[in-house]
């Protein structure tokens, strides 16, 4: 697989590189999101980033944003384009392919808070960043969404509804969930979506308000607001790239990333609430789950986990263990 798509980016490769070489006294990076819209938060976060770096290395580092789409990159291979140097920055959400060991943050119903998934993530954090040293990656910094939630077209205000709709999901343990209680999970990149709902392809989406909410609501009719998952970002470098700046600005990007990285999950959680009542005020149904719904969600899924990790491997079952020994579940 590395190597077909190694050929298939090798004209953009050459092409992006001709764009960084024009510059002579300043090194030029690409970057690539997975956010379609520079109105969702992450795209912002990353504009802020890309502009600090400029300015904290007095423009020897130079960085050109691509949205989600605008190359032929899927979401699912940002990291593999990153560590192959297709391009040299990302901003990544679609990465348990190529770095399946953080799935455990995305495991359906394990996470029940913020506070439960910063404690996770703090566990989980060496593991995934040595499965991305393997992809010739480095992390420089993360970001966390919201609640990941159903939004569909058609009525969705409790679990036994779930049966029969077409999901957008964003991961495959996110799949087996949908599969668990009688959906249909479907893989799209988000610039896909808008055109799969009016087709009818898919009749819903997992996602945040503050993410998918805020572009593709007037798509939607109903909202069930179970938490399924939270759903992280990294931003990531290519190695070779990175190794070949000065050790100052190398630890100039680091400085920025670390510093900003937080303002985009502040912003995330800041735009949920208000995106959410935009939604209801237009007409959206805002169904909001219920303990018991809750409950019995967490028992349906609680088998899940653990099956997960054995087909993972040990690693997968020792960092499992450890979440849910923090986590107390």
């Amino acid at each position: 697989m590395k190597t077909k798509l190694s050929t298939m980016f090798m004209a953009l490769t050459i092409s992006l590189a001709a764009n960084s070489s024009s510059h002579a006294q300043a090194t030029s990076w690409n970057a690539y999101t997975f956010g379609p819209s520079e109105a969702l938060a992450n795209v912002q976060g990353l504009k802020r980033i890309i502009t600090a770096i400029e300015k904290d290395t007095n423009g020897e580092v130079k960085i050109k944003l691509n949205l989600a789409g605008s190359l032929p990159i899927q979401s699912s291979d940002i990291t593999q384009a990153t560590g192959e140097g297709t391009v040299q920055f990302g901003d990544d959400g679609f990465f348990l392919g190529a770095v399946p060991i953080a799935g455990v943050l995305r495991l359906p119903m394990l996470i029940s808070s913020r506070e439960e998934f910063d404690k996770a993530e703090k566990i989980m954090r060496p593991y995934i960043d040595r499965a991305f040293a393997k992809q010739d990656v480095v992390v420089l910094g993360r970001f966390v969404f919201p609640f990941q939630v159903a939004f569909t077209t058609k009525k969705l205000g409790n679990l036994e509804e779930f049966s029969g709709q077409k999901f957008r999901v964003t991961s495959p343990e996110q799949a087996e969930f949908v599969k668990r209680f009688g959906g249909v999970p479907i893989t799209l990149g988000a610039p896909e979506v808008p055109p799969s709902l009016q087709r009818g392809t898919i009749d819903g989406v997992f996602t945040a308000s503050a993410g998918g909410g805020k572009i593709w609501g007037d798509l939607l009719k109903y909202n069930y607001r179970l938490g399924v998952n939270y759903f992280d970002g990294v931003y990531i470098v290519n190695k070779k790239a990175f190794d070949k700046l000065s050790a100052t600005n190398q630890q100039k990007i680091r400085d920025a990333v670390q510093r900003l990285a937080p303002s985009t999950t502040d912003q995330l959680g800041k735009e949920e609430a208000e995106v959410t009542q935009t939604l209801k005020a237009k007409g959206m149904v805002i169904n909001e789950a219920t303990p018991e719904q809750i409950a019995a969600a967490t028992k349906k899924m609680a088998p899940y986990w653990e099956d997960w990790a054995k087909q993972r491997g040990p690693e997968a079952i020792e960092a499992l263990k450890k979440v849910r020994a923090a986590l107390n579940k």
